[in-house]
C-alpha cells in the first residue's frame, strides 16, 4: 500500500514544487487515480461534470467518481500551494449534500478526507494527509479508496471510528491541560488518600497534608515524548530564601544586526524570517536544511502548518500567527517554534554567526521606543488578510491606510451588522476590484490602529498588534499610556 501511495503522491509533489496552476494539477490528480483501479475510459472518473440538481439548477465539482454508473465520492481540487479557505470546505459539502455523498475528498495542499456526519450543521473533517513519500497515512487512502477495497459502508465504518478516536484524544487532552494548568491541587488531593493508607499507622492526615504544603508541584509534557506528562516536586522555599527560579533564571536579551533587544524565541523567529527575507527563492525543504530540527529539539526549528495543524499544536509551541506565517519560495506555509532557552538558543546563533548575521547580547531589558522617534510619523505594515503599508502619528494615535494597499474582500464571519454596513460604504467609497484584488484607491485615515486593522483584515481585530513598524515591532511600544 505505501508503494502505492508513492506512485500516487510523487507527481502531485513534483506539482507543489512547480508552483503549477490549478488545472494541470487537476488533470495530474485524475490521472493518478487510475492506479488506484479507477477508469476514465469507463467512465468512472468524470472531469467536471455538469449534472443537473432539480428542474433548473446543476453543479459542476472539480471530479466525480463514479462505480457501474452510481456516485461513489467527489473531490474539491485547489492549486497545490493554495491555503485552503472555509469556502473550498463550504462548496464540498455542498456537492457531497446535493449528491447524497457521505464521503468528500479536498486535494490542494494537501489531502483530506471529509465525512457528513449524520445530524451534524458541517462535514466533518476525519483525516488530514500531508502530501509526502513518507507519509504513512497515505497507505490508508490507498487502501480506502483503491477501486477494488472501495465500500461506502466501510468508509462510514472508518469515519466514524476516526471521529471517535479523535473525540477521546480530544478528552485526553483536556484532562492533560487541566493538569498543567492546575498541576498543585489535583496531584496533592490525588496523593493524600495514598500516602495515609500507606503511613496512616505513623502520621495524621493533617500530618501528611501539611506536609504536601511544603511541596510544589508542576505539569509539563515531555519534550520527547508526544502528548505524555511529566510530574516535577519541587521544595517549596523557605521564607526569605532565594527561590531557584531566581536565581538561575537567565535574563540575556539579544539584537540581531544592530536592531533591538530580543527575548530567546523572538531571536530565534528573527533569525528564520530575516534569512527567508534575504533568500526568497529559498525553498522549505532547503530552509530545513539550512535550519535542522535538531537545534531546537523535539519540536524543530520550523514545521509546516500542516504538521503544526496535525499535531494539534495550532496557537501554542510556533509562531503561527497570521502575520508570524512564513513562507518559503517553493509556495510552502510554516512557522518558527517558540521553544527556546539557554541550553539549545547557542546552537541557532552559532548557524546565524556563519550566516553573516551580528548578533550581541545584554543582560538589561527590552528597549522602550526612543524619545527622538515618538514624535515622528511611522511607517507600519499589515499582512493578516492583506496586504497593506500605512502611517502611524504617535501624537495623535491615529493611523492612515495607504494609496495601492490591498485590503480583504470579504468579511470575516464573525462581524455585526453594523461593522459590516460601515466597512461596505469605506470598501465602495475607497477601494475598487483589480484582478480579483480589493486595493485602496486614495489614503484613508483612522482614529486609531484597530479601526484601520478591522478595514484591512474584513473584521474585529487589534490593531495595535496587528500593524508592525519597519522593524516588525508591534504598535503597541508606541501606545499612550
Amino acid at each position: 500500500m505505501q508503494e502505492t501511495w508513492k506512485s500516487f503522491v510523487y507527481p502531485l509533489i513534483e506539482d507543489r514544487r512547480q508552483d503549477i496552476e490549478e488545472e494541470p494539477y487537476h488533470l495530474h490528480i485524475e490521472n493518478q487515480l487510475i492506479p488506484l483501479g479507477w477508469a476514465p475510459w469507463r467512465d468512472e472518473i468524470k472531469h467536471k461534470p455538469c449534472l443537473r440538481i432539480g428542474n433548473r439548477n446543476s453543479i459542476q465539482p472539480d471530479i466525480l467518481v463514479t462505480r457501474d454508473g452510481e456516485e461513489q465520492f467527489v473531490i474539491e481540487v485547489k492549486r497545490p500551494n493554495h491555503i485552503q479557505q472555509s469556502e473550498d470546505i463550504n462548496q464540498l459539502e455542498s456537492y457531497m449534500r446535493q449528491l447524497k455523498l457521505k464521503v468528500g475528498i479536498y486535494i490542494g495542499e494537501r489531502l483530506e478526507i471529509f465525512y457528513d456526519k449524520p445530524d451534524e450543521k458541517h462535514v466533518v473533517s476525519v483525516l488530514r494527509i500531508p502530501l509526502e513519500l513518507e507519509e504513512k497515512r497515505g497507505s490508508r487512502f490507498v487502501e480506502l479508496f483503491s477501486k477494488e477495497n472501495f465500500s461506502k459502508d466501510e468508509i462510514i465504518g472508518f469515519c466514524e471510528q476516526r471521529i471517535q478516536e479523535m473525540q477521546r484524544q480530544a478528552n485526553l487532552n483536556k484532562i492533560r491541560e487541566s493538569l498543567v494548568a492546575d498541576a498543585q491541587q489535583q496531584i496533592a488531593e490525588s496523593l493524600c488518600p495514598y500516602l495515609v493508607e500507606k503511613y496512616g499507622n505513623s502520621f495524621s492526615e493533617e500530618d501528611i497534608k501539611g506536609m504536601l504544603a511544603t511541596l510544589s508541584f508542576t505539569a509539563k509534557e515531555k519534550d520527547n515524548v508526544e502528548k505524555e506528562i511529566q510530574v516535577i516536586i519541587v521544595p517549596t522555599q523557605k521564607v526569605g530564601t532565594e527561590t531557584p527560579n531566581k536565581r538561575n533564571y537567565d535574563s540575556t536579551h539579544y539584537t540581531l544586526d544592530g536592531g533591538p533587544l530580543l527575548g530567546k524565541n523572538q531571536l530565534a523567529y528573527a533569525i528564520v524570517s530575516s534569512y527567508v527575507k534575504q533568500h526568497p527563492k529559498t525553498t522549505f525543504e532547503e530552509i530545513e536544511r539550512i535550519f535542522p530540527p535538531k537545534l531546537q529539539g523535539s519540536f524543530g526549528v520550523v514545521r509546516t502548518l500542516d504538521y503544526i495543524k496535525e499535531k494539534g499544536y495550532n496557537g501554542h509551541r510556533y509562531f503561527d500567527k497570521p502575520d508570524e506565517i512564513l513562507k518559503s519560495g517553493n509556495g510552502i506555509s510554516f512557522a518558527v517554534s517558540t521553544q527556546w532557552g539557554k541550553d539549545n538558543l547557542p546552537n541557532i546563533m552559532d548557524v546565524a554567526i556563519k550566516l553573516g548575521f551580528r548578533i550581541g547580547a545584554s543582560t538589561g531589558k527590552p528597549q522602550k521606543v526612543p524619545t527622538t522617534i515618538q514624535s515622528k510619523v511611522i511607517k507600519c505594515f499589515i499582512t493578516r488578510n492583506s496586504n497593506a503599508t500605512g502611517l502611524f502619528n504617535p501624537t495623535d494615535q491615529t493611523l492612515t491606510v495607504l494609496k495601492g494597499s490591498k485590503v480583504n474582500p470579504r468579511h470575516v464571519d464573525k462581524i455585526s451588522d453594523a461593522s459590516r454596513k460601515k466597512r461596505d460604504k469605506q470598501l465602495a467609497d475607497y477601494t475598487k476590484e483589480v484582478q480579483g484584488e480589493r486595493i485602496v484607491t486614495k489614503d484613508i485615515s483612522f482614529k486609531s490602529p484597530s479601526g484601520a486593522s478591522d478595514f484591512c483584515v474584513g473584521g474585529s481585530s487589534n490593531g495595535w498588534t496587528t500593524w508592525k513598524d519597519e522593524e516588525s515591532r508591534e504598535l503597541k511600544i508606541y501606545r499612550k499610556k
